[in-house]
């Protein structure tokens, strides 16, 4: 493994590290903290989000016998994806909707799972859907240290293309089809896993997806942010539209005069974006 493949994941680590300095994390696993709501802004969830990841298919907030839930982790995705969004979910949706370049947001929810997902047994889990005035919606997949992990990216079983039918190509996404045949893809962007929910959105007739992700600064950053500018520009024009931002962009571009709740950005500056 190279260097630039492990600078922004170690980056984010040591920062989480600091963070979580003096807060009781696992003897066990120094990378997780004892509980869920450790790992939580204001130590807390609201119980419709609760409810959500729930219902999920990822035992983001359950211990299992094998492993301890994902979001006790410091470098848990979805407890960014928690601390950024669930706040909002008491008022001010509008605020958070419009740095994100959505206008009229009024309400949210976690995990959500197309239906008429057309490869069976399960449908994709969209970390956040944000409902918007006029009656539309867009799906945001959020991303924190996983591009820059080195793991290798999950592909396409057989299943994906049955003889005679293009599945991407039967609901609008022609260009998505032609990069799901691909034998290729970046280093670090996960593009099976964007065809997957951009398949799964047109079959719920859900028309935008928000590439949310983690911006270190460093190399490997720079390079994840050109395969997402890459990837953009081969999908324009397919049925599911697709944006890119950064949970910085998004943090700067919010009104500093509003929060959604009183100590809000002063957590999410220490933790995330000092």
């Amino acid at each position: 493994m190279t260097s630039t493949s492990i600078r922004s994941s170690a980056q984010i680590e040591a920062r989480q590290r600091r963070w979580a300095t003096g807060r009781e994390c696992d003897p066990a696993r120094p990378t997780y903290l004892t509980s869920v709501d450790g790992n939580l802004f204001g130590g807390r969830i609201s119980v419709e989000t609760r409810g959500e990841f729930d219902k999920g298919d990822g035992s983001e907030m359950r211990d299992t016998k094998s492993r301890p839930a994902k979001m006790r982790a410091l470098l848990s995705s979805s407890a960014l994806g928690v601390n950024f969004f669930d706040p909002w979910r008491t008022g001010a949706l509008d605020t958070l909707g419009r740095a994100l370049g959505l206008n009229g947001a009024r309400s949210l929810q976690f995990e959500f799972k197309p239906k008429g997902y057309p490869v069976g047994p399960r449908s994709p889990n969209l970390d956040v859907l944000i409902t918007l005035a006029d009656g539309s919606a867009a799906a945001v997949e959020c991303k924190f240290g996983e591009p820059f992990r080195g793991s290798a990216k999950a592909g396409f079983s057989q299943k994906y293309f049955p003889t005679g039918k293009d599945l991407w190509a039967a609901v609008g996404l022609d260009r998505c089809q032609a990069l799901a045949r691909a034998t290729e893809h970046p280093r670090y962007l996960d593009v099976p896993q964007l065809l997957k929910h951009m398949l799964g959105l047109a079959h719920a007739d859900i028309r935008h997806l928000v590439y949310l992700w983690y911006d270190t600064g460093l190399a490997d950053a720079a390079a994840h942010r050109a395969e997402v500018d890459a990837f953009a520009a081969v999908v324009a024009g397919d049925s599911v539209a697709f944006s890119s931002a950064t949970y910085q962009q998004v943090f700067a571009a919010l009104d500093p005069d509003i929060e959604p709740v009183p100590g809000w950005r002063e957590y999410m500056l220490d933790r995330y974006f000092a």
